[in-house]
């Protein structure tokens, strides 16, 4: 008997080490995968920002690697995956989402007011009415991303988005005589007319940008000269649309007019994960990682990689360096000093 007292004074004075007696979600790690599998498609910027997350991880001492998610392989099971997932023209983002809920990959860079809409092509995106966001998101009382989130298969979690936000933008020439006077979008709506457009888009981009640039065209009651859809922002057009993350609104030869009517819906960039694979401590370098990620910075890493790809990754690595520095400082013990 005394024995058995010993073994049990014992297992109780270690119980919150060792959870002897009894099984606690709270004290049992979560499955995680051997390796984080970050996944990609051909869409802008998925490969950068896919990149970035492998470089976080391992440099956490996380092993992780890149894999290419293929949306014509996942297409057939996309309607599997949740009651809300369709057919639209958002194959990218809806090959994402399928690859991590049924576990073809960990982890993929998604933003918020695309993937709604390849989960729920009729969601209620354009609200006119709605005072204009402000420069900086809080994604709590973001609407578009607070349904897309409501929206998600059980399988997978949204963590915490970016500053950097991926939505459609309407840009003028700066040097144009004839637009440059332009502010809003409404300013610039009823001479529209006047004016050519070009849908600036990558090929993997281009269905998915026309149908914003629709919406833009129909909402604002802009019917341009011409429109035309290029990889090009070519001399000839005086009006581009865009995703805000494109490095041709780096040049300074364009301008982004505002959004006054708030019809463009936010497109905040943040991880997705399958929660079955990527534990909460995983998660949180990623969502420490995303803090620091600006509009501009995705701009800057898209434009090294079209122009410069053999020097990404050094890009990235001095981006990492100067990102910790600015948010903590050299001095403070944080675990991003790994980065330094």
């Amino acid at each position: 008997m005394r024995g058995l007292r010993l073994i049990a004074l014992v297992c109780a004075g270690l119980f919150v080490l060792t959870s002897c007696g009894r099984s606690d979600s709270v004290l049992v790690p979560d499955p995680v995968s051997d390796i984080v599998r970050v996944g990609y498609t051909d869409s802008a910027p998925d490969y950068v920002l896919a990149k970035l997350f492998e470089r976080a991880l391992k440099s956490r001492g996380v092993p992780a690697r890149l894999d290419r998610i293929e949306s014509s392989s996942l297409e057939s099971g996309a309607r599997n995956v949740g009651p809300t997932v369709t057919r639209t023209g958002s194959a990218g983002h809806r090959a994402k989402l399928t690859a991590v809920a049924t576990g073809v990959v960990d982890v993929v860079p998604e933003y918020s007011g695309q993937l709604l809409l390849a989960m729920n092509p009729d969601a209620n995106i354009v609200r006119p009415g709605v005072s204009p966001r402000e420069s900086v998101v809080d994604s709590e009382f973001d609407a578009v991303f607070t349904e897309m989130t409501r929206s998600l298969p059980q399988q997978v979690r949204s963590l915490k988005p970016a500053p950097a936000d991926r939505a459609v933008v309407l840009a003028v020439r700066t040097k144009d005589d004839r637009v440059r006077q332009y502010q809003t979008i409404s300013q610039l709506s009823d001479r529209c007319g006047r004016f050519n457009m070009v849908v600036h888009a990558y090929p993997s981009d281009a269905v998915e940008l026309e149908k914003y640039a629709k919406v833009l065209r129909d909402n604002y009651r802009c019917s341009p000269k011409n429109v035309r859809t290029s990889a090009t922002a070519s001399r000839d057009a005086d009006i581009m649309v865009a995703f805000g993350t494109d490095p041709a609104l780096l040049s300074g030869d364009w301008r982004i007019l505002k959004d006054d009517q708030a019809i463009i819906p936010t497109a905040l960039m943040f991880p997705l994960v399958a929660k079955s694979a990527v534990n909460r401590p995983r998660q949180l370098i990623l969502e420490e990682l995303a803090e620091l990620i600006t509009t501009g910075d995705v701009q800057e890493m898209q434009r090294v990689e079209y122009q410069t790809p053999t020097e990404l990754d050094a890009f990235l690595k001095n981006w990492l360096r100067k990102k910790a520095t600015l948010a903590w400082g050299i001095s403070k013990k944080s675990d991003f000093l790994w980065l330094l």
